[in-house]
């Protein structure tokens, strides 16, 4: 996924929980003051609270589900050529979750090797890759890749001029 829709949906999803949040206490103090005022006034905030909270939720709601369809369509897109790609930075995700940036455990079985790349359009793409082709890339490089969903099939380094 790439790092701006990445970031719209987890706005949509910190929006929607803090819509929610502030709904409900909205909600309390209206209902509060309402019982022990005995007052009219905050009649309108006793309608904005539940509004809010509805709106929150289905806020919440479509970031989770705009975050589900973008990964399943990454996931099932088919194989693309993607030339002139420059490495940004790659590293490894260790069974315990930590991010390694250099001297990689490539004998361990379950650490995950990723390569972050910048496409000829500008975007930063992140793909996961195989131990044997993390170690021929180094950051910096330009090279075209062929990619199938979020998984990095093959580098091929292009020579600078």
């Amino acid at each position: 996924m790439n790092a701006r829709k990445e970031n719209q949906i987890a706005w949509m999803l910190v929006g929607g929980v803090a819509t929610s949040l502030i709904g409900i206490l909205v909600t309390m103090l209206a209902f509060g003051s309402a019982i022990r005022l005995g007052s009219k006034a905050p009649l309108i905030l006793v309608a904005l609270g539940p509004i809010m909270i509805v709106g929150g939720i289905a806020l919440t709601g479509w970031g989770v589900f705009a975050g589900h369809m973008t990964n399943k369509k990454a996931d099932s897109s088919g194989v693309q050529w993607i030339p002139n790609c420059y490495v940004v930075g790659r590293y490894e995700m260790n069974p315990i979750g930590e991010m390694i940036f250099s001297d990689f455990n490539y004998d361990e079985p379950k650490s995950k090797f990723f390569v972050r790349l910048k496409l000829p359009d500008g975007s930063d793409q992140e793909y996961q890759c195989s131990p044997e082709l993390m170690d021929q890339i180094g950051e910096g490089m330009i090279g075209n890749v062929q990619v199938k969903g979020r998984w990095l099939g093959s580098f091929v380094a292009v020579p600078r001029g």
